[in-house]
């Protein structure tokens, strides 16, 4: 089936610039011929014509009149595109108007046109002059450089630009005065703006401008026969030549780069390099990118149905978050930004969380659930970019719940609404953790104890993924199992706790406690629900960094190196004691998580960590406060617990014989 014939007419008058790229442009894009009228140019577009017609199908008109009657001369090669070129449809262009559609090229975008459409309406949109040295008059666009363009233009009065037209080839076609509009054309007329867009280079230099509007106004002014309201934006800035009005309006039209990166954030302005693209010799088809605003990212395909609500959510969370910020400046009148600090730093704003996003959009293309559980590491990287995606931590809760459902299952029946009693302990030490829980026995259903395990053979280089088991008493996470990497299994399982469970609280102990009574401990606890602390435990840390013991970890490290360090990170403010127990409520759970997920490389550090100065930093992070529920005289366990080495001392010694 024969290809419907596209004809492209050009009204052109010392367009040198930017002619020869205009008709190659189309010419790839599908425009079959081109009728070009050349009204008295005295540059070199009569040579760039002639020398393109040796491989592209222009005809050349010469148009020696100067009142530029464009309505007329243009339905003249409207006209002739039907009788004499056998055209099926005709598009009226300028030398600076480029025609893009979304996908595909011209031809399979008039192609899909229905029979029943006569005439299309296509937005333009004006590229954006940049400068950059300081003097908005060096402001400048082309076509082989610019990607930014406007998504609403206006013309030079301030009143929205027109669109052009494009239409089936008639003999009867008649052209309005600018091609904002054609007559005669049998059939329906309507709009295509989400398919197909005009890219629009009117000011691409001041001085090209200058001359434009010397030509055209002159021409206008000597047109006997057009009302004069039409040409009213060339008639005015024609007038303004001599008055200094052009440079003043060429000054508030030129973006500086952050100008410009406020549009675009705001939604004024799009991005697209298709036309950069083409001229720099790249494939003209592919990656068309986006106009009117759109994100070109919108139709990343993952296979997931996880990844795919996780990115659209991010999607607009980043969208929302990028505005917000360009809004605060763009408030500010443009040459006051110039002193704003924010002016200069937007990019910076935002930057990190267009990273996250394209991090997100790289990592869940193609991966099922087990990979991504994998790629855990750089997701959590992924979410130091821009950590205030909790999607993300939703989405890393589904995958758990993809990849380990009987366990996560259990987790959470087992923690919901509990007071859940974490048992930081290692392999060699589960029986000590037992023992701890057996002095729990008389307590009922009060409590549920979990024993925390690490991974003997885990590095400790924060290169663990996303899992872990849980058979109702262990919970073994994917972390170092020795001393020092005491911290790290301990996030790992707040973060699991608040990914996936909705515990009344958690009452962390050491496997050196004993339950001595039950009643006082439960209302110590009864105290810390009563106040909704996030945070409960005995305060310490009103020592400096330099005042703190430094040797709590020698003789029981793993690592060498880290043997031979003493603490490597500033104390919070103040913390609670880790020995003594403490109790995180669910917020105070999610201040935890947050920080593991967020923090990596913290936690990554060759060096013991004090995973309860760990939670103090986490806590204070966030705000949060500590209640002390210490009861005075130094005591080393939560009211009611007790150590099991002054258990064995009470056992053992008669204290009233003493």
């Amino acid at each position: 089936m024969a290809h419907p014939k596209l004809t492209m007419t050009l009204l052109v008058r010392n367009e040198e610039d930017i002619l020869a790229d205009n008709i190659r442009f189309h010419h790839a894009l599908g425009v079959d011929s081109f009728i070009v009228m050349d009204n008295l140019s005295t540059d070199a577009t009569p040579e760039i014509l002639a020398a393109l017609s040796r491989e592209i199908e222009i005809e050349y008109l010469r148009q020696e009149e100067d009142d530029y009657n464009q309505a007329q001369w243009v339905t003249d090669m409207a006209q002739k595109a039907a009788t004499d070129h056998g055209a099926d449809w005709v598009i009226h262009n300028d030398a600076d108007e480029f025609w893009l559609p979304r996908s595909g090229d011209l031809r399979s975008f008039v192609s899909s046109l229905t029979p029943e459409t006569a005439v299309v309406q296509v937005p333009r949109h004006n590229a954006v002059v940049l400068f950059d040295a300081g003097n908005p008059l060096e402001g400048r666009c082309h076509p082989h450089t610019s990607e930014i363009f406007e998504s609403t233009s206006l013309n030079a009065q301030g009143q929205p630009l027109p669109g052009k037209v494009l239409h089936r080839a008639s003999r009867t076609a008649v052209v309005s005065q600018g091609n904002h509009r054609v007559s005669g054309v049998p059939g329906r007329h309507e709009g295509a703006s989400d398919r197909i867009a005009i890219l629009h280079f009117p000011y691409r230099t001041l001085e090209r401008y200058k001359e434009k509007i010397r030509l055209g106004g002159a021409a206008y002014d000597r047109n006997t026969v057009l009302p004069k309201q039409a040409g009213a934006t060339w008639r005015q800035h024609y007038a303004d030549l001599e008055t200094g009005g052009v440079d003043r309006f060429w000054s508030g039209l030129s973006l500086s780069p952050e100008d410009a990166d406020i549009d675009l954030l705001t939604g004024d302005c799009f991005r697209t390099d298709r036309l950069r693209r083409f001229f720099a010799g790249q494939d003209v088809f592919s990656g068309l990118g986006e106009f009117s605003g759109q994100d070109k990212n919108c139709e990343t395909q993952t296979g997931l149905a996880a990844c795919e609500t996780l990115l659209q959510q991010t999607r607009l969370l980043v969208d929302e978050f990028c505005k917000s910020q360009a809004s605060l400046i763009k408030r500010v009148p443009r040459r006051q930004r110039w002193d704003r600090p924010m002016y200069y730093n937007l990019r910076f704003a935002v930057s990190s969380a267009e990273a996250h996003l394209a991090t997100l959009e790289t990592l869940t293309s193609g991966a099922d659930a087990q990979g991504l559980c994998a790629l855990f590491p750089q997701l959590r990287d992924a979410f130091s970019l821009f950590p205030r995606n909790s999607h993300l931590q939703s989405f890393l809760a589904e995958l758990l719940d993809e990849t380990k459902p009987e366990d996560v299952a259990r987790l959470r029946a087992d923690c919901s609404g509990k007071r859940v009693m974490l048992h930081t302990s290692c392999h060699p030490r589960i029986q000590a953790s037992q023992e701890t829980i057996a002095s729990f026995a008389g307590e009922g259903e009060c409590y549920h104890h979990i024993i925390l395990l690490g991974t003997p053979e885990a590095s400790g280089a924060q290169q663990a993924g996303l899992s872990f088991s849980y058979d109702g008493c262990f919970l073994t996470v994917p972390e170092p199992d020795n001393y020092e990497g005491l911290h790290q299994k301990l996030f790992y399982a707040y973060m699991l706790l608040d990914l996936l469970t909705a515990p009344e609280m958690v009452v962390k102990i050491d496997d050196n406690i004993l339950l001595k009574d039950g009643a006082r401990f439960a209302a110590c606890l009864d105290r810390v629900a009563q106040k909704a602390a996030a945070y409960a435990g005995r305060r310490v840390g009103t020592r400096r960094h330099q005042d703190q013991w430094h040797g709590w970890h020698l003789s029981k490290c793993a690592d060498p190196l880290v043997e031979a360090r003493g603490y490597q990170y500033p104390l919070p403010r103040d913390y609670a004691a880790g020995g003594y127990g403490y109790v995180l409520n669910p917020e105070g759970l999610a201040a935890c998580g947050y920080m593991y997920l967020a923090m990596k490389e913290f936690f990554a550090m060759r060096a013991v960590g004090l995973e309860d100065a760990c939670v103090g930093h986490a806590i204070y992070a966030q705000r949060l406060e500590l209640l002390d529920i210490s009861q005075g005289h130094g005591l080393l366990a939560m009211p009611g617990l007790t150590t099991k080495e002054r258990h064995h001392l009470d056992t053992a010694w008669d204290w009233d014989a003493v």
